[in-house]
């Protein structure tokens, strides 16, 4: 019996999700509604009702085709899958080219006791899954077992590492967006004015208003408001990624790693080691000031959406980071610098955020003098203008002391600083795509460069690191060529 006889059918819920993908089709009945509506009145819209109708059937029976021609069956050689309406295709994925296979369980689906799957390989676009279907809880649990047992993918479990709950707090409380919490914030009140009708809506902007005059003591109201929108949306920012990282548990496994966690939704991630790119660990300057480090990865089909786990490791005091590093990814190893900047490439490092920290405050100055009855409004977004562009001062000074590269056997350790973090990278030789060593008119004086280094993964990354010596650097990468 072949892999197409035994395939079946996803979950029933995938029609709903199909049905999105032909919305676009509803334009026709609403353009021919307006239209109509202008020139015919009701009765010549009523009259071409059949057509809006047959339209709606369209659209249910190619969402209905769709899951009716998409068959799947997974053992241990790989999986198998057939789709399309028009055009029937098959493929199939081996088990040892799955790079990361995830199950996902939101919350508003676990009523139903339903699943998505996500299937991804190096080969396809790095934006989207390879294979993204969705299952019953007992059938992703028999997929899962699939994969575990198939030759040359994971293996038994050889080490687990369970962050406690405070270093999952450190995470989102640090790495929380305030206007990911504003567009949160914004979607919520949206539905709920649509559910709870307008007095909704006016209770809420009455009560910002009031909170926003009592805040106004010695600023203007506006900037009280501002701040209170910024405050309210990183604080829904931080409990959302909160819930999404809670229960977050990494197992180490002979050639793979098992991650798992959240509430809002229930992952679960099976990815080669083999696959990953390279270990960030990552600071920001505030992080830096505490010595708390966190561990990310770069991997093939992880992290690829905003809900993902993407820390395996959340903050710590580095002698703790390092060492559940080195029980979870041995292979990895961080060795000290040997390459890095002169003292007198500092001009350099902070070439970029200089600009801005001098224009910002003059700038407020001339416009507070030129506008005196705007002052207090012109010098809160003077402030709030310059603390980030004082911040980004900041993280460049740090990585100008701390910036460098080093290597240790086929590992190379990167350290440099990019928009607001300081990463650490750890990569094999084996994950470099592109050596980039590019030097400037200034910097031939005294043979200096930067090295720019694409590492491959789905897509490439690129790691830049600012004013080191030429002929050591080229030294530290033709070693490893010559060895």
């Amino acid at each position: 019996m072949n892999n197409a006889s035994k395939a079946v059918h996803a979950h029933p819920f995938s029609i709903f999700t199909y049905l999105y993908r032909y919305i676009f089709l509803l334009i026709i009945p609403v353009a021919r509604g307006f239209f109509t509506g202008l020139t015919g009145g009701f009765a010549a819209w009523l009259s071409g009702a059949w057509l809006d109708v047959l339209i709606v059937v369209a659209i249910i029976s190619l969402a209905y085709l769709k899951w009716d021609n998409f068959k799947y069956y997974m053992d241990i050689h790989g999986i198998y899958y057939t789709y399309g309406i028009f055009f029937k295709r098959a493929g199939f994925i081996p088990s040892q080219k799955i790079s990361t296979f995830a199950v996902m369980k939101p919350f508003w689906l676990r009523p139903l006791r339903v699943s998505k799957v996500r299937v991804d390989t190096i080969a396809l676009r790095p934006q989207k899954a390879d294979l993204e279907f969705f299952v019953s809880f007992d059938q992703a649990d028999r997929l899962q077992d699939f994969f575990n047992t198939s030759p040359l993918t994971q293996g038994k479990v050889l080490c687990q590492y369970r962050p406690s709950i405070m270093g999952v707090v450190f995470l989102s409380l640090f790495t929380s967006n305030s206007f990911i919490g504003i567009v949160l914030m914004a979607t919520f009140i949206s539905q709920m004015g649509q559910i709870l009708g307008r007095q909704f809506n006016d209770f809420v902007f009455y009560t910002f208003e009031e909170l926003s005059r009592l805040l106004a003591i010695g600023i203007p109201p506006i900037a009280a408001g501002a701040a209170l929108i910024l405050v309210a949306g990183w604080l829904i920012a931080f409990c959302f990624n909160l819930l999404q990282t809670k229960n977050l548990c990494t197992r180490r496994t002979q050639h793979g790693l098992q991650i798992g966690g959240g509430v809002i939704t229930q992952k679960h991630y099976e990815l080669r080691i083999s696959d990953i790119s390279f270990v960030d660990i990552r600071q920001s300057l505030l992080t830096k000031l505490f010595r708390l480090y966190s561990v990310y990865l770069n991997a093939i089909g992880f992290g690829k959406e905003k809900d993902d786990i993407s820390a395996i490791i959340p903050f710590s005091t580095q002698k703790r980071t390092l060492n559940r590093l080195s029980l979870l990814l041995p292979e990895y190893r961080i060795s000290p610098r040997q390459l890095k900047p002169n003292f007198g490439a500092v001009f350099k490092f902070i070439i970029d955020p200089f600009w801005p920290c001098v224009l910002i405050p003059a700038g407020t100055l001339v416009a507070a003098w030129f506008l005196p009855n705007w002052t207090s409004i012109i010098r809160f977004t003077g402030f709030m203008l310059s603390v980030p562009a004082f911040w980004f001062l900041g993280v460049r000074l740090v990585d100008f002391a701390t910036s460098g590269i080093s290597k240790i056997d086929d590992y190379y350790t990167l350290r440099y600083s990019k928009l607001y973090y300081i990463h650490t990278v750890v990569f094999n030789w084996d994950k470099i795509a592109l050596i980039n060593i590019r030097q400037s008119i200034l910097q031939r004086g005294d043979d200096k460069c930067d090295i720019v280094i694409s590492t491959r993964a789905e897509g490439r990354r690129t790691h830049h690191i600012r004013n080191l010596d030429r002929q050591p650097s080229l030294e530290i990468f033709h070693a490893h060529e010559n060895h």
